[in-house]
């Protein structure tokens, strides 16, 4: 007789089974072999879920540091349409153009718009909020725009930042004859808000007042350092400071940008860093196990460079 066996009444055979000890082997062994399968798919749908927010953050700063850098290598552009004298009685060797001012204006702690009441000329209208709270960096990038450096409107006029139709402006260029040129001025400014998803977002607003609109998502901070000229030579970066260091924005050569993104998802487990270091080098921790990294590029301004 086999283990556990019993008598068939019907066809008088000898039935086999398996003992109790048996069977709770076998289900300790399916529920070791289960449980594992379990395991491992737990943790490649975190590893996968980890991946994809990293590369979302990856697409995100590489998207918002290249709109920034773009721009940053347009300020500045104006359009030449003549030689003018320097010195008195001297040759006809600069270039006369649109637009002769600072390409760009940064501010620390956010932008004041006086241009409703100020008599300033349009590219003073903006002055710095007063230092308060955490650093809120904000860059106004001006240029000429044309069908070329923007994205054309339905009605074939040059564009901002958010896509809306630029308004011409009328420079006389021979008050004899009443010649004039026009031309489009741009004035974009962008900064970090807080979006309708509740997350910081990287924004853009024309200095046309059209609100603005929401670039990049997940960009939880925006630093900006403005390198300036060496005095002795003016096509040299002698520093990077920060706005409120900047002693001459006319001197102004290139811009070092840095997004700090935040990972859409709390994706980091016990077992991976939380360590970062934000834009400032500074070691900081993520608690709420959102991935962090800091992303950096350096953009030069080309009208004010040398050739």
């Amino acid at each position: 007789m086999r283990r556990g066996g019993g008598s068939d009444p019907v066809r008088g055979e000898v039935q086999g089974g398996f003992t109790l000890l048996e069977l709770m082997v076998a289900l300790s062994l399916g529920l070791v072999v289960v449980g594992a399968g379990l395991t491992a798919y737990v943790v490649t749908g975190r590893t996968g879920r980890l991946q994809a927010t990293l590369a979302d953050m990856n697409e995100g700063a590489q998207i918002g540091l290249t709109l920034l850098a773009r721009e940053l290598q347009q300020a500045g552009y104006a359009r030449p349409y003549r030689l003018q004298v320097t010195e008195p009685g001297g040759p006809a060797t600069a270039l006369a153009r649109t637009v002769m001012d600072r390409p760009v204006f940064g501010c620390a702690y956010g932008l004041i718009d006086n241009s409703h009441r100020s008599q300033a000329a349009a590219w003073d209208a903006t002055v710095c909020a007063p230092a308060a709270g955490p650093r809120n960096d904000v860059v106004e990038i001006s240029y000429e725009a044309d069908l070329v450096n923007s994205s054309p409107t339905s009605a074939g006029l040059p564009s901002d930042c958010i896509g809306s139709g630029l308004s011409a402006s009328t420079l006389t260029i021979d008050a004899d004859t009443g010649q004039a040129l026009s031309y489009y001025l741009t004035r974009n400014r962008y900064y970090l808000s807080m979006g309708s998803s509740g997350r910081s977002e990287l924004y853009c607003a024309s200095a046309q007042g059209a609100p603005g609109q929401p670039l990049v998502d997940n960009v939880e901070a925006l630093r900006l350092w403005y390198g300036e000229a060496d005095a002795a030579e003016p096509r040299r970066v002698a520093r990077h400071v920060g706005a409120e260091a900047v002693s001459d924005w006319n001197r102004v050569l290139s811009v070092r940008l840095c997004l700090l993104m935040r990972g859409s998802e709390a994706v980091l487990g016990e077992d991976d860093a939380l360590d970062y270091q934000d834009c400032e080098g500074v070691p900081a921790r993520a608690d709420d196990r959102h991935p962090r990294r800091a992303y950096f590029t350096t953009a030069t301004l080309r009208a004010r460079m040398a050739w």
